[in-house]
């Protein structure tokens, strides 16, 4: 049996190996994924730092809204602080006139039964607020009218000290220029002798609690006929 081909058979299997086509195709698609492969490094650095740029600016964005919150939260605890330091501050003022000022509608009531006092007194005749009791001429109603107006006097008094214990003190602006946050003009009249605005007469003293007025004084002025 002979094993040697025909001419027919290298034919067929020479055929293939004579086409350049067939063989040269594989390479040129090589060729050009191997250039697309050389560019992709390339793309993808680029879409790399845009992500990195992206990133960075989505940090510092979120960086400026907290230091704004930061910020806000801080005036706020700031302005929190003032107000409590505000409300203390308000609150001993308070305390502190409570205690200094918390007799004021006492002491007014007080003032205007000195006014009636006041009145008591000066219905007592000159002559009549002593008399000598040893004098055999002195009767009974005239020691009973000194006796009472030596009584009315020593409450006076006794009034008068209490309030002054308590800061209080009466004043008479008889003479000094009129002053409406202390006075009440109550009239005017013109007197030529007179300086024009000064107070001419005090029908009513006036009070004080400290460095506050208490009661105004009421008075008449001079009135300016310039």
């Amino acid at each position: 049996m002979s094993f040697m081909a025909s001419p027919r058979v290298f034919g067929v299997f020479a055929r293939p190996l004579r086409t350049p086509s067939v063989l040269a195709a594989p390479r040129m698609a090589v060729r050009t994924y191997s250039d697309k492969a050389e560019e992709k490094p390339a793309e993808e650095k680029e879409a790399g730092k845009d992500a990195e740029k992206s990133e960075e600016s989505a940090v510092e964005t979120q960086l400026k809204e907290k230091d704004a919150r930061i910020k806000e939260l801080t005036d706020q605890l700031l302005y929190g602080k003032a107000e409590l330091q505000n409300l203390q501050r308000r609150s001993a003022e308070e305390k502190k006139n409570a205690g200094e000022y918390g007799i004021s509608k006492l002491a007014k009531d007080l003032t205007d039964s000195i006014d009636v006092l006041d009145l008591a007194l000066k219905s007592v005749p000159e002559p009549l607020r002593t008399s000598n009791t040893q004098d055999a001429s002195t009767s009974d109603a005239q020691r009973a009218l000194a006796e009472f107006f030596d009584g009315v006097s020593l409450t006076r008094k006794s009034i008068l000290d209490m309030l002054r214990r308590h800061g209080i003190e009466r004043f008479d602006p008889t003479g000094e220029p009129f002053d409406p946050t202390l006075h009440e003009a109550l009239y005017q009249v013109p007197i030529p002798d007179k300086t024009p605005g000064s107070v001419l007469d005090c029908s009513k003293v006036g009070y004080k609690i400290k460095d506050r007025l208490l009661r105004a004084a009421q008075v008449g002025v001079v009135q300016d006929t310039s």
